[in-house]
C-alpha cells in the first residue's frame, strides 16, 4: 500500500497495511541533525535548502509532512491605514496584509481594534484572490515528485480561526465579539472565503488532502469561549468541509492547546482530521478515542518535549506502542508529535517512533 492510500484509508476510519506517520515541519535544527546522520553538511557554513526538509522527513520514514503553500494574492488594493493613535495605544511598529504585528518571527498583536477598522479590512479582505495558476501548476509537480518517493508533501493554506482572532489581538478580541458580534462573524467568513478559493486551486489539480493551522487555543483553555467559537468558525468549516468533499478531497484541522472543547463542533463540520492534540496540553488517546475517535481521525499527541526532547529512546518506544494500543484499531489514527518536531529532539527519539510504529504498528493491532 502506497503512503497515499494509507493516510486516506485512515482518514476514512478503515485500517490500511499500517498506521501512517505525520511529521507538520522540523525546525531547523533537526534538520540538521538529520542532514549530518544522512553525513551531509558536517562542514558547511551554508544553510540547507527548505526542500532538504522533505529529504530528511523520506531519511527519518515518514509518511506525510506540512508544506506551507498560502498563495494568496493580497495587494491588488492597498491594505487600509490604521490610525496613529491605534498603534501608539497597543505600541504597534508596523503590521501585515494581515493586519499583524511581528516582533521578528513572533506574533505580537493585532490591529483591528474598532468596529470602523473591522468593516475596512473585510471590504479589503474580500479583494484578495489565489495567485496565478503557474503556482498550483508548480505545486502539482512537488506533490507528484515525492509520492513517489514515498512522501505525502501536505499543502497548509488559508486561515479561519488563527485569523479572526489574531487580526484583533488577544487584548481586544472578547471585547469586539461581546460588542461587534456579527462584525467578527463577518470577518470569519470573508477569511474562510478566500482559503476556500485557495483549496480549490489546489483540488483542481488534483491535490486531495489539504491543512489549515489554524491555532485557537492555549495550554488549558480555547481563546474563544466555545460557544462563541461554535457560532462564528462553524458555519465556515462546514462550508469548507463540504467543498472539499465534494471534490473527493480531505480536510485536516490544526490547532495547538487543548481543542478537546470544539472536537464535537469539527466533527459537527464534517471536518476530517484533527492535529497535533498536544500532549502537553492535557490530551490524551484514549478518552479521545472512545469519545471522538468514530466520527474524526486522530492525528499526533507523542509529546514532543517529554519524550522526543527529555525522554529515552526506550521511553519513545514505550509512549508510542501506548499511542497505537489506545488510538489506531479500526483506523482514523496518524500517529506524530503533539507539535512540530522541535529543535530539541532527539534524533534517536524521532527515528525510535518512527521504527516503533512500523514494526508494531501493521493492522490488526496486536
Amino acid at each position: 500500500m502506497d503512503v497515499h492510500e494509507r493516510i486516506l484509508k485512515s482518514l476514512k476510519h478503515e485500517e490500511p497495511d499500517r498506521v501512517p506517520t505525520l511529521a507538520q515541519v522540523f525546525e531547523y535544527p533537526f534538520t540538521k541533525k538529520v542532514a549530518n546522520h544522512m553525513g551531509i553538511d558536517k562542514n558547511s557554513k551554508s544553510p540547507l535548502s527548505k526542500d532538504f526538509m522533505y529529504e530528511a522527513a523520506l531519511h527519518m520514514g515518514f509518511d506525510s509532512i506540512w508544506y506551507h503553500y498560502d498563495r494568496i494574492r493580497t495587494h491588488s488594493h492597498k491594505k487600509p491605514e490604521v490610525p496613529e493613535e491605534i498603534l501608539k495605544k497597543y505600541d504597534i511598529k508596523s503590521y501585515t496584509e494581515w493586519a499583524q504585528y511581528y516582533d521578528g518571527e513572533w506574533y505580537r498583536d493585532g490591529v483591528l481594534k474598532t468596529p470602523e477598522l473591522l468593516k475596512e479590512w473585510i471590504s479589503y479582505i474580500n479583494t484578495w484572490e489565489p495567485a496565478g495558476e503557474i503556482h498550483f501548476k508548480s505545486f502539482k509537480k512537488i506533490w507528484e515528485k515525492y509520492l513517489q518517493k514515498g512522501l505525502v508533501t501536505i499543502p497548509t493554506g488559508g486561515s479561519v480561526a488563527f485569523a479572526t482572532w489574531a487580526m484583533i489581538g488577544i487584548n481586544r478580541f472578547a471585547y469586539m465579539v461581546r460588542k461587534h458580534f456579527n462584525l467578527v462573524k463577518e470577518l470569519a467568513k470573508a477569511l474562510g472565503r478566500i482559503t476556500k478559493e485557495l483549496q480549490n486551486c489546489l483540488f483542481e489539480k488534483g491535490i486531495d488532502l489539504v491543512f489549515i493551522c489554524d491555532d485557537w487555543a492555549l495550554k488549558g483553555s480555547t481563546i474563544y469561549n466555545p460557544k462563541h467559537w461554535n457560532e462564528i468558525i462553524t458555519p465556515v468549516y462546514t462550508d469548507l468541509a463540504n467543498n472539499a468533499h465534494k471534490h473527493d478531497a480531505k480536510l485536516l484541522i490544526h490547532s495547538d492547546g487543548d481543542v478537546s472543547g470544539t472536537i464535537p463542533y469539527l466533527i459537527n463540520a464534517g471536518i476530517d482530521g484533527i492535529d497535533p492534540l498536544e500532549y502537553e496540553s492535557g490530551l490524551r488517546l484514549k478518552p479521545l478515542k472512545e469519545e471522538f475517535g468514530k466520527e474524526i481521525c486522530l492525528i499526533g499527541n507523542i509529546s514532543a518535549t517529554y519524550e522526543l526532547t527529555y525522554g529515552t529512546t526506550r521511553s519513545t518506544i514505550k509512549a508510542t506502542k501506548q499511542a497505537l494500543q489506545d488510538a489506531a484499531e479500526g483506523g482514523g489514527y496518524i500517529i506524530g508529535a503533539g507539535s512540530d518536531i522541535l529543535g530539541t529532539c532527539k534524533y534517536e527519539n524521532v527515528k525510535a517512533m518512527i521504527d516503533t510504529v512500523k514494526k508494531y504498528g501493521s493492522y490488526p493491532i496486536g
